[in-house]
């Protein structure tokens, strides 16, 4: 009698090993074989779940967003509208547990986004999502033009991503905090 496996738990830790793959070899070397080699087991153990590599990299970035997700839903809600923009950005540029192992992934993703576009299309969906949440966050907090100000925090998240992967030492994290909440702090309120 074959064993019962619970798969959300099986995509979790293909996700870790993902991760692991990634923080110690970098995410070109993330690969169905690498994987599965770090979970000990041969790629069928993979791609019984995840047909391909850009599903690997996909499962371990959902598995990222999801945590995240419900870390800013239980914290969020417990703060002034006006200070609720300022503490979601301040929460999108942490970088504890995984955070910056899952930003190498989505550079991964936007530097071969012409080669794989089943990954694009979900870096898409992804954007597009958090472009939301930002215009919504600025609303509440009565931004003046909550469009502008969503679009001009994520160009600087997204710009932080690559600053911070081309010069860790200059772009720390505190740094980067400093400049990007200095930029939300002048947004003008109705």
């Amino acid at each position: 009698m074959p064993r019962e496996v619970d798969t959300a738990q099986r995509l979790a830790d293909i996700a870790a090993a993902t991760i692991a793959v990634a923080r110690r070899s970098g995410a070109h070397a993330v690969t169905i074989r690498s994987v599965a080699r770090e979970l000990g087991g041969s790629t069928t153990l993979v791609t019984n779940y995840l047909p391909s590599r850009a599903a690997l990299v996909l499962n371990a970035l959902d598995q990222g967003r999801d945590r995240w997700d419900a870390e800013r839903t239980a914290e969020l809600p417990h703060t002034e509208p006006t200070e609720r923009l300022r503490q979601l950005v301040d929460r999108s540029l942490s970088s504890t547990g995984d955070d910056s192992v899952l930003r190498t992934l989505i550079l991964e993703i936007v530097a071969h986004a012409g080669f794989e576009p089943e990954m694009a299309a979900a870096l898409r969906r992804e954007s597009t999502q958090f472009l939301e949440l930002l215009e919504t966050t600025a609303q509440e907090a009565e931004c003046e033009d909550p469009a502008l100000v969503a679009q001009q925090i994520y160009l600087l998240y997204r710009g932080a991503y690559i600053a911070s992967a081309e010069d860790p030492d200059r772009w720390t994290e505190p740094r980067l905090r400093r400049v990007i909440l200095a930029a939300v702090d002048a947004f003008p309120r109705a």
